[in-house]
């Protein structure tokens, strides 16, 4: 982290007074941008066309749907977060946000005859388009026209500029300015967040956390699920599997999280690190997650990409039973978040700097736990006034993992896990064999 100090103690009067007049609550037109911002960036200049760092999501509107106001609605929302209507470019060295160089647009109107079917084209079609964020803002919004009283909105935004809680927060700023209930004040700028974690860099605890990072991460094992084999045919797109776990399996996961001092995350990350070893042969698991870091109420109504990627890492060898197994998941999870702060760019920096502009850096496996049932995400359609809103499930997703497994408790009792993979039949196999594995382990747990 001594070049993070150094590079602050660098800068020029003027990028220090740029970052003292957001500490101050002055909104300059050129503004500091994250360290997820900096890699973002670059993998987009490296390739444009990268649908994995846009997510595409739909919003069925049935009824007499007023387009003049649903154009209003969708500007006022990007001119109320400038992240929305900003381009990226590198100048003097440094990666700056350029407010205000991309005017809000409403969406774009395209009709569509042949119902759910060209839904579901028009989805990919929106998402392969890509981005060019040195001139092109992050979020594109379509709106299909099936019928005189339905309509599909989409909205694709880039990573740069999102996370599933900047999803959501979109959606209801949406919603409020069609229903003319829009907030009177504006949200402060995302760019308050990278000043922030800019004057936080150049501090000890951020060097601290770097040499966690080092030693937690030294010589890591070869990815648990090896690629397939002669190259998948697109590895960028994937597909979703379903498992779910009879009722009573959530009581059994509290219940040894209870005894083992684990939260639900906690243990179900721990039963799946089991997993991944016994079906891998290896007891040196590493997995990752992530953590919101909005830190701050503050952070609350800013649409920007706050999530930061944590990583994971277990020994599975040897547990004297579940209990003892949970102990050392939460262990590993609790020195993770402890230590979370910290860019996961940088962790990456530090600990394998050649994987840097990989999808995947340092765990190409990924564990998240959802127990508000999608809500965080989506959850119920915002209210549309004299309109019926609904999501539109995407069939159409892309990836950066080998394998995301999501375990979601639903109000049944059940447990849902989803599997999301490249959509090689290798990754697949590999996924639905991990499902069934899992699947198998929680009943035994639950039968103990």
């Amino acid at each position: 982290m001594a070049d993070a100090r150094s590079r602050i103690q660098a800068l020029s009067p003027d990028r220090r007074a740029l970052i003292d007049a957001l500490a101050a609550g002055r909104r300059p037109d050129r503004v500091p941008t994250t360290a997820a911002q900096e890699r973002y960036w670059q993998l987009n200049q490296a390739d444009p066309a990268d649908p994995r760092y846009l997510w595409p999501w739909a919003l069925s509107l049935r009824g007499p749907l007023d387009t003049d106001a649903l154009d209003r609605a969708v500007r006022s929302v990007l001119n109320r977060h400038d992240l929305l209507t900003s381009t990226f470019r590198r100048q003097d060295g440094e990666l700056w946000q350029l407010r205000g160089t991309a005017p809000a647009r409403g969406p774009r109107i395209v009709r569509v005859p042949d119902g759910a079917a060209g839904v579901q084209r028009e989805i990919e079609r929106v998402n392969r388009r890509g981005r060019d964020l040195a001139r092109q803002a992050p979020v594109d919004t379509t709106l299909l026209r099936l019928g005189p009283d339905d309509h599909v909105l989409v909205a694709d935004i880039h990573a740069i500029a999102n996370d599933a809680w900047s999803m959501r927060l979109f959606l209801d700023d949406l919603a409020a300015h069609y229903n003319g209930s829009a907030p009177a004040s504006r949200p402060a700028p995302f760019a308050e967040h990278a000043a922030r974690q800019r004057r936080w860099l150049a501090g000890e605890e951020a060097e601290r956390q770097a040499r966690h990072w080092g030693r937690a991460l030294a010589d890591l094992p070869p990815a648990p699920l090896p690629p397939a084999p002669g190259g998948a045919a697109d590895g960028r797109r994937c597909v979703v599997r379903r498992a779910e776990v009879p009722a009573g399996a959530m009581e059994a996961v509290r219940d040894i999280g209870r005894r083992s001092g684990a939260t639900p995350f906690m243990t179900l990350y721990a039963l799946f690190a089991d997993v991944l070893g016994t079906l891998t042969g290896r007891t040196d698991v590493v997995v990752a997650s992530s953590v919101s870091g909005r830190d701050t109420r503050d952070t609350h109504h800013v649409i920007g990409c706050f999530v930061n990627r944590v990583v994971l890492r277990i020994d599975v060898g040897g547990a004297a039973g579940d209990r003892e197994l949970v102990r050392r998941g939460r262990a590993s999870v609790v020195q993770a978040l402890a230590n979370a702060r910290l860019p996961f760019e940088h962790v990456v920096r530090r600990v394998a700097p050649h994987a840097y502009h990989r999808p995947a850096p340092l765990a190409d496996v990924m564990f998240v736990y959802d127990d508000q049932d999608g809500r965080a995400a989506t959850g119920a359609a915002p209210r549309f006034t004299g309109l019926e809103a609904s999501f539109v499930e995407s069939e159409y997703r892309t990836t950066r993992f080998a394998l995301l497994l999501t375990a979601r408790p639903v109000p049944s009792g059940r447990l849902v896990l989803e599997a999301h993979c490249p959509s090689d039949p290798h990754h697949v196999r590999t996924a639905q064999e991990v499902l069934r594995r899992c699947v198998l382990r929680l009943a035994r747990l639950r039968g103990a």
